[in-house]
C-alpha cells in the first residue's frame, strides 16, 4: 500500500493560516456565548480578541492572495470575503449592533469552516488541463487585439 505524497510547503503555510484563522473565529464565538451565558467578565476578553481575529483575517487573505497559484480561486475567494465579513462584525460590534452582529458571527463561523475544509482538501499539485497552443498568427487577447 501506497503512502500518500505530503503536501507541498505553501499547501502547508496555507493550512496553517486556517488553522490559525478559525482556532482564533472560535475563540471569539467562545468567549461572546460565555458572556451571553451569564460570564459578564468573558466580554473583556471578546473585545481585545476582536482586532487581533480582524488582523488575522486581513493578514490571511493577504497570504492567499499572494499564493493564489497554490490557494486556488474558491481558497482566495473564501479568505477575502472572511477578511470582508469580519471587518463588517468589527464595525457592528464596534457599533452595539448587537442582533446583526450575533447573525453575522454565525455566517463567519460558517465560512471560515468553510475556507478551512477546502483548504485542507485543496491539492495544489492536482494535475491542471493543459492550455492548448495557439497557432502563429492567431489574434489573442494578450496581444491587445479584440476578439471577433
Amino acid at each position: 500500500m501506497r503512502l500518500p505524497a505530503p503536501p507541498s510547503v505553501p499547501m502547508m503555510v496555507l493550512r496553517s493560516v486556517a488553522t490559525v484563522l478559525i482556532s482564533a473565529i472560535i475563540a471569539q464565538a467562545g468567549w461572546a456565548a460565555a458572556a451571553l451565558g451569564g460570564e459578564p467578565h468573558y466580554w473583556r476578553n471578546h473585545a481585545v480578541g476582536a482586532p487581533i481575529t480582524l488582523g488575522l483575517c486581513v493578514a490571511a487573505a493577504a497570504v492567499y492572495v499572494v499564493m493564489r497559484r497554490s490557494a486556488g480561486p474558491i481558497n482566495v475567494g473564501l479568505a477575502v470575503g472572511l477578511a470582508v465579513a469580519v471587518a463588517a462584525q468589527y464595525g457592528l460590534g464596534e457599533a452595539h449592533v448587537i442582533g446583526w452582529h450575533v447573525f453575522l458571527g454565525t455566517l463567519i463561523a460558517m465560512l471560515v469552516t468553510a475556507l478551512t475544509s477546502w483548504t485542507y482538501r485543496h491539492d495544489d499539485r492536482a494535475p491542471r488541463r493543459p492550455r492548448e497552443p495557439r497557432r502563429p498568427g492567431e489574434p489573442g487577447e494578450h496581444q491587445g487585439q479584440e476578439r471577433p
